[in-house]
């Protein structure tokens, strides 16, 4: 199949708009992730700790009360396993990680595999790769605005520049 040299920069944008978008997206949900795994570890690890504290305390002939802290404890730990935190934490994992992957895809494609494209080839790649972020869009939770700037700063502080890229 020829090649036909065209004038490409429309489509090149195009990627170079989904790599940035992506990264952007991906960033601010690894940000979330990580607050709410954090945020699960302590739902879990509190209520059991003084469920286990005071579940000793009593049998050491503390008062009795302090068998109903261990009931209480129980009770929290329970509702937070059937609320499920770890979801929250699991499902902005997996968003992130499909945002990284299609961010490389983008950079791929521009980069490296449009070289090897006819004109109407790479627009229908370029095409499928926007269907792909908008499809991804639709299906992931949303972000914080708290989480997008503190992405935003990292992305500006040039952490997701290759090594290669920076000499």
């Amino acid at each position: 199949m020829s090649k036909i040299k065209q004038d490409n920069s429309h489509l090149i944008n195009e990627c170079k708009r989904i790599e940035e978008d992506c990264t952007y997206n991906a960033e601010a949900h690894h940000s979330i992730a990580s607050c709410s795994d954090r945020i699960s570890f302590w739902l879990k690890f509190i209520p059991a700790a003084v469920a286990a504290g005071s579940g000793v305390a009593v049998l050491k002939g503390y008062p009795i009360w302090l068998a109903w802290l261990s009931i209480l404890s129980g009770v929290v730990f329970a509702l937070a396993t059937i609320l499920n935190p770890d979801r929250h934490a699991n499902d902005h994992t997996k968003a992130a990680k499909d945002f990284t992957v299609l961010k490389h895809d983008a950079r791929a494609l521009y980069q490296t595999f449009s070289r090897e494209m006819s004109q109407s080839e790479y627009y229908i790649s370029v095409r499928l790769l926007r269907e792909r972020y908008n499809n991804l869009v639709r299906q992931v939770p949303k972000t914080t605005d708290k989480a997008f700037e503190k992405s935003r700063k990292k992305i500006k502080a040039k952490k997701h520049k290759s090594d290669f890229e920076k000499k």
